[in-house]
């Protein structure tokens, strides 16, 4: 076989991503605003609103990550505008 096919053609091992369950990670920081890793749904930053939580992600440079709020368990859910 030649040496530029046995490049493409071997398989490198694979190391499985481990992913935490969402709820678990949005239960720890109920009622504020998080940064979760989009690959690991790991807690990556957390803050009580939205702009210190942006201050926060711009200071640790993250990237890949996706901003949400965890609710707080005792606070009423939308379920419809009407």
């Amino acid at each position: 076989m030649r040496r530029w096919m046995t490049r493409f053609t071997k398989r490198r091992p694979t190391v499985p991503v481990v992913r935490l369950p969402l709820a678990s990670v949005l239960a720890q920081c109920a009622g504020n605003w998080v940064a979760v890793d989009r690959a690991t749904n790991q807690l990556r930053a957390a803050a009580v609103t939205a702009d210190a939580l942006a201050v926060e992600i711009r200071r640790q440079g993250l990237t890949g990550v996706a901003v949400m709020r965890a609710p707080d368990p005792t606070e009423p859910e939308l379920v419809g505008l009407g």
